[in-house]
């Protein structure tokens, strides 16, 4: 057991969990951010195809509509794949973000050798009592 807490301390002490959880943090901000700015250029386009549908000439609209229809589809397309990496980021960053840090696996370090010669002592001396208590 004291191996395993000592691999364990020893991979927490080089993965750098709390730049991790910074890095992490100005993430989830940025995508926030970027999410807003996202929503408003996306509101603007549908007004300016809006106000391209009703100043164009039908006979140049007619041209042009498979052209946006082909940008609209790509446009929604990647629009989905960004909300599910979004929400597999999100998902992910809010198990990670509450991970105990180094601090924490330092401290079980410390404490399994204890804890084990602690646990050993009391099972020698539960092991004692049911003997005695037998006869």
């Amino acid at each position: 057991m004291a191996a395993n807490a000592g691999s364990m301390f020893q991979y927490w002490k080089r993965f750098d969990l709390q730049q991790l959880q910074k890095e992490l943090d100005a993430t989830a901000t940025q995508l926030a951010n970027r999410q807003d700015e996202s929503e408003q250029s996306r509101k603007k386009l549908i007004d300016l195809s809006r106000e391209f549908k009703k100043t164009t000439p039908e006979d140049l609209r007619k041209q042009v509509a498979p052209l946006l229809k082909s940008f609209q589809g790509e446009i929604d397309a990647l629009s989905k794949r960004s909300k599910e990496a979004e929400a597999a980021f999100l998902n992910v960053y809010k198990k990670i973000i509450d991970v105990p840090g180094k601090s924490r696996c330092t401290t079980l370090r410390q404490r399994t050798p204890s804890c084990a010669r602690h646990w050993r002592t009391t099972t020698k001396s539960l092991q004692k009592l049911k003997t005695k208590v037998s006869f």
